[in-house]
């Protein structure tokens, strides 16, 4: 195993034996191997990747993709039925809630307890234990059972102890999101720290923002099948164009004819930037057949297209579609993601209370979004999508064409640095008065 790599997985599998009845357990007992009273269930099946040291990686699939079975495996408490799984350091985890705690024991000493398995000397618990306490924030419930304890306390307490032992490697399962919002935050900044010391960082979550805030690459689980890895930003967007695609795949078939729209709507001008922007939209892009995307641009006032934008200018993002069926209700959005693939700025016509109706079959709507570019100098994209809204009181639309990608441009700097992702405007006003 090379120096770099602080965990190296090749061709993982672990099954798991599925019992239809609990007797069929105790046949099995007696079988000697002459007969199956069980299914084999493989929950990872030929998973392989690398994982530098220093590297934050987030792990992403549905319910059941086979995340919380790899996690286990890392940290030593499955064994795989085939394939080899190496790490190189000291491995600490967050996985279930309560996992490696004894209930019967006080909080105090599940510290002591847990940090011992996470191979630290008593001397060097009692070093740490006041941070450790401090960190867990639990007050006087440090000294009763953790069986009383509520599961924000539980996670306080599990999460203050492995952020506190020197870990090369940490995991973190989805527990983070029991906990209340003010621990989150502090312990999303403590994760940062620890990441910027150079610690290896495996964290599961189903908050793509939170995934894409955090980790570099990803790994994208489905059937217990590594289906993507790679950048963030681009395997979140896999996995979200598989959530959809599957969504759709259990609505009733589309019938629609698809057409073309007539020669001579556009000018030759307008049909090679619909072919450029068509080449660009290619990357994970869903549709479903009602209606597509033509084109998507960032405009001056001028309606020149930009790719470079000056801090503080007004520009026309123009959005054209064309149905493909009468369309009742839709609904548009627009994502501004930074080059990490994290969600700087978002709105939709819901938002923006412009409903659009009656959409025509074959007609062509166009939508100009106007504002002022207060963005961090650097590099962003665009993402656009188009919906048939069905029950928006709970989110519920069915995606006509959504695109990842659909344009890109660069923020020069402004005339003073941003420590933000964004300038809001403000109105400051200053009052003075003496106290004599």
């Amino acid at each position: 195993m090379c120096s770099d790599v602080a965990i190296k997985v090749e061709n993982l599998s672990k099954c798991f034996h599925v019992y239809d009845k609990p007797r069929d357990r105790v046949r099995q007992l007696f079988a000697r191997g002459d007969k199956k009273y069980y299914r084999d269930f493989w929950a990872l099946k030929d998973v392989s990747f690398e994982i530098e040291k220093g590297e934050t990686i987030g792990i992403i699939g549905r319910n059941g993709a086979g995340k919380s079975t790899l996690l286990q495996i890392l940290c030593g408490t499955l064994t795989p039925t085939d394939g080899i799984v190496e790490t190189q350091g000291r491995v600490a985890a967050l996985l279930e809630l309560g996992a490696g705690f004894n209930p019967e024991f006080t909080g105090r000493e599940n510290i002591y307890l847990n940090a011992a398995i996470l191979g630290l000397r008593k001397e060097e618990i009692n070093a740490r234990l006041d941070d450790i306490v401090a960190f867990a924030d639990i007050g006087d419930f440090l000294d009763q059972p953790v069986k009383t304890y509520s599961s924000g306390m539980y996670v306080r307490l599990a999460f203050a102890v492995i952020a506190h032992v020197d870990a090369d490697i940490l995991i973190v399962d989805e527990a983070l999101s029991v906990g209340d919002m003010y621990f989150q935050a502090k312990c999303m900044s403590h994760i940062k720290k620890l990441i910027e010391a150079g610690v290896t960082f495996l964290f599961v979550s189903h908050d793509s923002n939170a995934v894409k805030a955090l980790c570099r690459r990803a790994v994208y689980l489905g059937d217990g099948k590594v289906l993507a890895v790679g950048p963030t930003d681009e395997v979140v967007d896999a996995y979200y164009s598989a959530g959809v695609r599957s969504v759709q795949a259990l609505r009733a078939p589309r019938t629609t004819e698809l057409r073309e729209t007539p020669q001579g709507f556009f000018s030759e001008e307008d049909l090679t930037s619909q072919m450029e922007f068509a080449a660009r939209a290619s990357v994970h892009r869903i549709k479903n057949g009602m209606g597509e995307w033509l084109n998507v641009q960032l405009l001056d006032r001028l309606g020149n297209k930009m790719e470079a934008v000056d801090f503080g200018q007004a520009v026309i993002l123009r959005m054209i579609l064309k149905s493909n069926a009468e369309l009742p209700v839709i609904s548009v959005a627009y994502h501004i993601r930074d080059r990490n693939g994290f969600d700087v700025v978002y709105s939709d016509t819901n938002i923006e209370n412009c409903q659009i109706t009656n959409v025509r079959d074959n007609e062509v709507v166009t939508l100009d979004w106007e504002f002022t570019v207060s963005l961090r100098e650097g590099d962003y994209t665009i993402a656009a999508m188009f919906s048939i809204v069905e029950d928006l009181s709970i989110g519920k639309v069915e995606v006509c064409d959504f695109v990842p990608l659909a344009v890109s441009f660069k923020v020069a700097r402004g005339r003073a640095p941003i420590h933000g992702a964004v300038h809001w405007e403000n109105k400051l006003s200053e009052r003075r008065s003496s106290m004599s």
